[in-house]
Order: structure tokens, then sequence, then C-alpha cells
């Protein structure tokens, strides 16, 4: 029998709220209106927004006042990509408790192990 742990983090549950659910086709690619999940059309902007602010010095109007290091776009993408299952946790347990979860890999009832 095979076990699924998952921890649910802050940062999960702040990407959810930000999620522009009318036009989501797929969590891990550009749709087809050239959008990503949260509205944008750059997802490592969008992401870098919502979870670590808008720079001091934003003006949209002037060249690209984004500057992510690698680590958090590589944090970022992991984020995306966790999203769905961060997602059915969320509605499976009902709860937006934080923590690692587990569940069994066939039978999907997600219980929280530790907070």
């Amino acid at each position: 029998m095979s076990i699924i742990k998952f921890e649910l983090k802050e940062e999960h549950l702040k990407l959810v709220k930000h999620l522009t659910w009318a036009d989501i086709e797929d969590f891990t690619t550009i749709s087809t209106f050239g959008g990503t999940p949260f509205g944008g059309l750059n997802h490592h902007e969008d992401m870098g927004v919502i979870l670590y602010g808008q720079p001091e010095d934003f003006d949209p109007f002037e060249g690209d006042p984004f500057d992510w290091t690698e680590e958090q776009k590589t944090e970022m993408d992991k984020l995306l990509i966790e999203l769905p299952l961060a997602i059915e946790i969320i509605l499976n347990a009902q709860t937006f408790e934080l923590g690692e979860y587990k569940t069994k890999f066939h039978i999907r009832e997600w219980k929280l192990i530790k907070k």
C-alpha cells in the first residue's frame, strides 16, 4: 500500500487565494489566452508579487522591475506544480490548516499528521 505525503504551506494558500478560476486550463502551462492561472501574462511575475510583494521602485512603464533570483523562480515553479495537490487536500480535508498531510494512493482521504 502506497502512502502519499504532502506539506501544505502558507505559500500554497496565498496562491490559491489569487487563482483566476475562470481562466484555468492547466496549472503547469500558459493558457491559450496567453495568461497564467493568476490573471497575468508571466507566472513568475504574478507569483513573485503574491509571494514576495511588489518591488519598491515598481514602475509598469519602465522596463522589467522584477528581478527574481533563480532560487525564487525554482521555488515558484515547484509551488505551481504542487498547487493542484494542495487544492485537493484543502477540499478533501475541508480545512486550510497548514502542516503535513498523508493519504493512501488509492483512497484519497487526506489526514493532517503534523502541524
